[in-house]
């Protein structure tokens, strides 16, 4: 008799689960903000650390974007939380994007968009990893965010 829980029966959602979720719902808040000018289309396979093209019915680019997503605080007194990137995914060059969403429930709490090109100033190397620690409590969307982050909340 096995004594551990299996997926199937857990009451939470797995992490790549929540990464699906967190995905769908920055797909239709893109789509619903640009008012239709952009079109989030998800590679069959993102193994090159694209979750979603973000295509410009105007300009006709196509921007990627990554999308890592949470749900609980790493460390709830200080109300922060830590994304990571694998080095073996990430491409600094080009018009990309790191997307870290902080959710609640099914419900988008805090976006931070960093710039790939930018991510480097923000985040913390390791042998296999970059490390993601947005500053707590992000000011209003009316503030300037602090260098490299553009912070959102919902």
């Amino acid at each position: 008799m096995s004594t551990t829980m299996d997926a199937a029966s857990s009451p939470n959602p797995t992490s790549t689960q929540i990464g699906a979720i967190g995905e769908c719902l920055v797909a239709a808040g893109i789509l619903e903000a640009s008012g239709g000018r952009l079109s989030p289309f998800k590679p069959i396979a993102d193994d090159d650390g694209i979750d979603l093209l973000l295509f410009d019915k105007h300009t006709r680019k196509a921007t990627p974007v990554q999308i890592k997503c949470r749900r609980s605080f790493d460390d709830p007194k200080a109300q922060t939380v830590q994304f990571d990137v694998r080095l073996k995914t990430f491409a600094a060059e080009g018009e990309r994007y790191l997307l870290c969403v902080k959710l609640t429930g099914a419900l988008v709490d805090t976006l931070w968009l960093i710039p790939a090109r930018d991510l480097s100033t923000v985040a913390r190397e390791t042998p296999s990893k970059l490390v993601i620690v947005p500053p707590p409590n992000p000011p209003p969307t009316t503030a300037s965010p602090p260098t490299g982050w553009g912070v959102a909340r919902g």
